[in-house]
């Protein structure tokens, strides 16, 4: 059985960052609320250079055109393409409801790829 090293570990997450290039956020039923480009102000790659943890993090508010309000806000996933596609990574967590103009939520999905200890 062969093992990949320390740069192949790092090629995955490069790709990872270069080609997941959408965000999705769920509501507490699962389904889509809205799909972001990584490319959108309010979403970008948080993690340090190198770091074997990559997240990326999102800020959306009740002001925002795209985000209804009441919408309660309950998970992530991450794609390649803008609309429909599979699932490459999925994060629930504790729902949160955006109730008027003034509320805001800073979502972090993480994704861990290995590393090798030396």
């Amino acid at each position: 059985m062969s093992e990949i090293k320390t740069t192949g570990y790092q090629d995955l997450r490069d790709y990872i960052q270069a080609t997941w290039a959408y965000i999705e956020l769920r509501n507490d039923q699962g389904a889509a609320i809205v799909r972001l480009p990584v490319t959108d102000d309010r979403v970008a790659w948080t993690h340090q250079a190198g770091a074997q943890t990559l997240e990326l993090t999102v800020t959306v508010k009740g002001s925002d055109a795209d985000i209804p309000v009441p919408q309660t806000i309950a998970g992530s996933a991450l794609f390649k393409v803008e609309a429909g596609g599979e699932v490459l990574s999925e994060e629930p967590f504790v729902a949160f409801t955006i109730m008027a103009e003034e509320d805001e939520i800073t979502i972090k999905h993480q994704v861990q790829v290995p590393q090798v200890v030396a």
